[in-house]
């Protein structure tokens, strides 16, 4: 009994070692604030909502000053909010292409297994006659061809890794995705726009350029200062409209591309699900003696590559997610 107990400490360090190790998404996306761009974005908004404080507290305050403090605020509060989207759309990248790249690893090592048979198969018919020496070379080829692509591969797994490891830091094995986040109404796209660091800058060009020809006043200001005043809030005005309608025709663009990944999702999911039934059936043939091996093999290699689309096609709407919160950067 005295034996048992730091036994079981141990089993139960150890576990959650393994389990500290073991990286989500969750986990992952939450990395996104310690990103040097979010760093530096924080301390410019803490820095901007401390200078706020100072200019309201002032008994001097100007209205140019207030306006100017409040905007400086509200500017480095969209920018931080973008920081740490773009971040974030820069791990769910990373992250979804270590997924893609396992099962991409799995699918060339089934073909190397099938060309590794395939040779054995070829050599047994020359032998017995059945085969020619140039079907032992092709299976050959093929074998050469599988063991390429298998290295390639197992070095795209390594790239991945490495890619997300210099984003999150160190990890043992990564979770499957979790279900992803509902298809948004395109009502978002709007919210997102009045959001945007690049909108709000230009609206409050125009905001300071109207504030000025407001402070003007015949009395003091002459008509030429008045008018030069009056037509450069036109033209802030003009562009901020300019900058807004281009950037909505972008946001229109990833809405439409999250819209074309949720379809393909659905696509390859039940092509998946279809795969995975199929793969049911012919191991009940290979288990009756109606099928090879070989065909059996060929029957799971099909079945990775199902796999490996249904992947492929919910890493492209996480993508595309994030890619639309973060307006495409």
């Amino acid at each position: 009994m005295k034996l048992a107990i730091p036994t079981l400490l141990t089993l139960l360090t150890t576990l959650t070692l393994a389990q500290a190790q073991n990286l989500t998404l969750e986990t992952a996306l939450a990395k996104a604030l310690e990103q040097a761009p979010v760093v530096a974005a924080k301390v410019e908004l803490d820095d901007a909502r401390a200078n706020l404080q100072r200019v309201l507290s002032d008994p001097l305050l100007t209205r140019p000053s207030k306006v100017q403090a409040e905007q400086r605020s509200a500017l480095a509060q969209a920018s931080y909010d973008r920081a740490v989207v773009q971040a974030q759309s820069s791990i769910v990248a990373a992250y979804t292409q270590l997924l893609e790249a396992q099962i991409q690893v799995r699918l060339a090592q089934k073909a190397l297994e099938i060309a590794t048979r395939g040779l054995e198969i070829a050599q047994i018919r020359q032998r017995n006659g059945s085969g020619t020496a140039l079907d032992v070379r092709n299976a050959q080829n093929r074998l050469d061809d599988a063991r390429s692509n298998a290295t390639r591969a197992e070095n795209g797994l390594a790239l991945a890794q490495t890619s997300l490891r210099s984003l999150v830091g160190p990890f043992a094995n990564v979770a499957p995705l979790p279900n992803p986040p509902a298809m948004p109404e395109a009502s978002l796209i709007r919210e997102l726009l009045g959001k945007n660091p690049d909108v709000l800058q230009a609206r409050q060009r125009a905001e300071l350029a109207n504030l000025q020809v407001e402070l003007l006043d015949p009395s003091y200001a002459a008509r030429a200062e008045i008018d030069a005043a009056k037509a450069r809030a036109e033209q802030a005005v003009a562009g901020a409209r300019e900058l807004e309608r281009g950037l909505g025709l972008q946001y229109d663009s990833l809405y439409q591309n999250l819209q074309a990944a949720q379809r393909a999702l659905g696509v390859q999911q039940a092509a998946l699900a279809n795969a995975r039934e199929t793969l049911s059936n012919e191991k009940k043939r290979l288990d009756a003696g109606l099928i090879s091996q070989v065909a059996y093999l060929q029957a799971e290699l099909s079945f990775i590559q199902a796999e490996l689309a249904a992947q492929q096609a919910l890493g492209n709407y996480y993508r595309a997610y994030y890619s639309l919160l973060a307006g495409g950067r």
